[in-house]
This record gives structure tokens, C-alpha cells and sequence, in this order.
């Protein structure tokens, strides 16, 4: 029975580049062409037409339905070296320890790495959104590689930014070693509202309301800007919205 519950999540997780393509609009066509198996035979033409030009009807909304769904299911699978990993190391894997500065537990650990626009374009953008008033001289999100997002009670959470120390990255350095040494508050920490969300499968939505900027510190080679949020958003699902049928 391993060899069959390992096939099925390969299968899932097959789909869910597609699903993630599709719902995109990006190349509809050349998806559905080439994923016969996707959909009914006798629809898929209508349907293609209907990504393709942004139609939600019926046949797409029961399209994301299903397929968002399998993506979800997905998202609690990950293979290492070969090996499918149960639910509870795929949850540990996200789960990271911290630095020493703080006892809160870390609940959330977020890449921030840059990827790409699309496959022709060579911009590339990074998934940590920031809201600000004022703009700073060098802003955080373009520098941040890590957010670790620690529990202090109830909605109140510490969102640690990690800016690794590097050549490339010398002038905000000086900034923050700065703000570090004088503990004065700059642009570079004010700002209003923080959101990202997850690069994986679950596609989950995480966004927080500043509340005060607490301190920076070094660690493992990283200057990491520590500040006091408020959770408005905790994981929501990006299709929860396409999960309804008519």
C-alpha cells in the first residue's frame, strides 16, 4: 500500500504546478493540451477558451475547486532523498529554532528568496510585502533572506527580518549597525503593515500590523530586526475564495 499512497501524492503534487499555471492564466493553452487527463474531453475545449480570456464560469469555478483541492492535500507531503516524509516532519521542517535573544518560540519560519516573473523575464521579485509611510533609503524587504515569526500571546507575535551580512548588502549594514548601536529609529523600521505568503503548495497568506520596533541584533552572520506586530491575517488560504460552486 506505500507504493500506492507514494504515487498518488507524486500524482498530486504533479498537478499542482499545473493548477498553480492555470489559475494564473499563464499559457492556459499549452497546459490543457498537454494534461489530457486534467479535465473531461468533451469540455476542455470550452474550458481552455474560458482561462484563456478570464471567463470564471461554472465549468472553471468547479475546475479550481477541484484542483486547489489536491493541491492543499499536497502541500502536506514533501519527498527528501527519495523518501516520502509523514505530515509531522513536513511540519517540523517549517518550524526553525531561532536565536538566542529571545525565548518567544518560533511558530513560523518564511523564505524570502527572490524568484522569478516568469520564465522569459529576468526580474525577479520577493514575496515579503511591506505598507509604509515614508520612503527609507534602503528598503528591509529587499535585503531580508529570512522572517521568523515568534509567539509572545494571543494575536501579539515578534517578527524577526534576517539580513545576511554580505558585501552586497554593506550599506543597509551600516544602517543597521546604527540603529544597533544608538537605538534610534529610522525609516528603515517604520513602517505600518507586513504580509507574505507561503511559496509552497498550501499557498497560505500571513499579514501583521506593526506595532513597535524593538531592537537589532548579530547572529550566525545576520543583522536581525526584531519588532512587535499584531496578527491580522494567520495562514489564511489563498483559494478559499474559488472553494465555492454555484
Amino acid at each position: 500500500m506505500d507504493w500506492i499512497k507514494k504515487g498518488a501524492v507524486t500524482f498530486a503534487l504533479s498537478l499542482g504546478k499545473v493548477e498553480k499555471d492555470t489559475l494564473a492564466q499563464n499559457d492556459s493553452e499549452d497546459i490543457l493540451r498537454n494534461n489530457y487527463g486534467a479535465v473531461n474531453p468533451y469540455v476542455r475545449n470550452q474550458l481552455m477558451q474560458d482561462l484563456k480570456e478570464g471567463r470564471v464560469t461554472q465549468q472553471v469555478k468547479e475546475f479550481r475547486k477541484k484542483y486547489y483541492e489536491i493541491l492543499r492535500k499536497s502541500a502536506n507531503y514533501k519527498f527528501k532523498d527519495g523518501q516520502l516524509l509523514s505530515e509531522q516532519e513536513v511540519r517540523a521542517m517549517k518550524v526553525a529554532q531561532g536565536d538566542p535573544f529571545d525565548s518567544y518560540p518560533v511558530e513560523l519560519a518564511f523564505d524570502n528568496k527572490a524568484v522569478g516573473i516568469s520564465m522569459f523575464e529576468s526580474a525577479e521579485v520577493r514575496p515579503l510585502k511591506i505598507q509604509r509611510g515614508v520612503t527609507p533609503r534602503h528598503k528591509i524587504e529587499n535585503y531580508t533572506s529570512t522572517v521568523h515569526v515568534r509567539t509572545v500571546d494571543g494575536n501579539n507575535k515578534l517578527l524577526d527580518f534576517y539580513i545576511p551580512k554580505s558585501p552586497e548588502n554593506q550599506l543597509i549594514m551600516n544602517e543597521l549597525e546604527s540603529i544597533r548601536n544608538t537605538r534610534r529609529i529610522s525609516d528603515l523600521v517604520n513602517f505600518t503593515k507586513t504580509s507574505f505568503t507561503t511559496q509552497d503548495a498550501e499557498m497560505l497568506v500571513f499579514e501583521y500590523r506593526m506595532l513597535a520596533f524593538d531592537k537589532v541584533v548579530e547572529h550566525n552572520n545576520n543583522y536581525i530586526v526584531k519588532m512587535f506586530a499584531e496578527v491580522t491575517k494567520d495562514g489564511d488560504w489563498v483559494a478559499q475564495k474559488y472553494m465555492i460552486v454555484d
